[in-house]
């Protein structure tokens, strides 16, 4: 008499193939969402100017000395007033301008050249004894990598978590020399910030609806096959944890500074430093 353990596994296994193939029928069916509408007028666009205004060799900007910052950010003044401009309207980058072999490539460039460019205002200012400029600098660079990545895909998500680490990680240098109100107007420019990020989710959710709209049929045997497309997901999702764990420390040292040098001694934990000094205790990252 045959044994049934065997049967019951081949059918469990035809049963799960089926599914699979139930499944990828379904999505294929299944029209890809359209993008977002975009704003009018959006900052992207000022964005993507102000970086093919950026002057060469900015990428230098942390060995300059004092002088060659000044000629630097003199040079780039018109660049720096456009950033301004988009980061004061709502930005959303047009993802379905891009085609399957074609993306802003020159536009990603350009925004690493203008962090540099806006950190450089930061460190002339720390160099001309004017930490709370150099602070509100440094944020500066921080909102440039949420809003010129924001309705993006992950390689926009990649760029924009690159140039907040540029200026997180001038902010946290420069902590030590704030006084207690520019560490209370600092962390709330940040709070105000972190409260419009875009979610991982959003971003993965983009990049997949736009991969159907490009590839059609491919993309979805792709996200079920490809392990570098995956890989490179979970690559991204764990950076931007990581960056959100790093702000959310830097949110409580600047409040917990803030509270110090008001009251001569340390918080004992975060609680204590809402509401005064934070709107709420924020969040551990996801």
């Amino acid at each position: 008499m045959e044994r049934p353990i065997p049967k019951l596994l081949v059918g469990s296994f035809v049963v799960a193939i089926l599914a699979v193939v139930v499944a990828v029928i379904v999505t294929l069916s299944r029209p890809a969402p359209p993008p977002a509408p975009l704003p009018s007028p959006n900052g992207y666009d000022d964005l993507a100017r102000a970086g093919a205004l950026v002057a060469d060799g900015v990428s230098d900007y942390p060995e300059m000395s004092r002088d060659e910052l000044q000629s630097l950010v003199a040079r780039n003044e018109e660049a720096l007033r456009l950033a301004e401009v988009g980061l004061s309207r709502e930005c959303r980058v047009p993802v379905d301008s891009f085609s399957a072999t074609s993306f802003d490539m020159e536009y990603l460039a350009g925004i690493k050249r203008l962090a540099q460019a806006m950190a450089a205002t930061g460190r002339l200012a720390e160099l001309e004894d004017r930490p709370a400029e150099a602070a509100e600098a440094y944020v500066t660079v921080m909102r440039l990598g949420q809003a010129s990545s924001r309705g993006g895909l992950l390689i926009h998500a990649m760029v924009g978590i690159a140039v907040e680490q540029i200026g997180a990680a001038s902010l946290e240098k420069l902590m030590p020399s704030l006084g207690a109100k520019t560490c209370r107007e600092t962390a709330a420019a940040i709070e105000s910030s972190e409260s419009g990020r875009e979610p991982m989710e959003a971003v993965l959710a983009q990049e997949r609806a736009w991969m159907r709209r490009a590839y059609g049929w491919r993309s979805v045997i792709w996200l079920f096959t490809n392990p570098t497309l995956k890989a490179s997901e979970q690559s991204t999702a764990a950076r931007m944890k990581a960056l959100r764990g790093r702000v959310r420390q830097l949110l409580i040292e600047l409040a917990s500074r803030a509270y110090e040098l008001d009251k001569g001694q340390r918080p004992k934990g975060v609680a204590d430093l809402v509401p005064e000094y934070l709107k709420a205790v924020p969040p551990e990252p996801q």
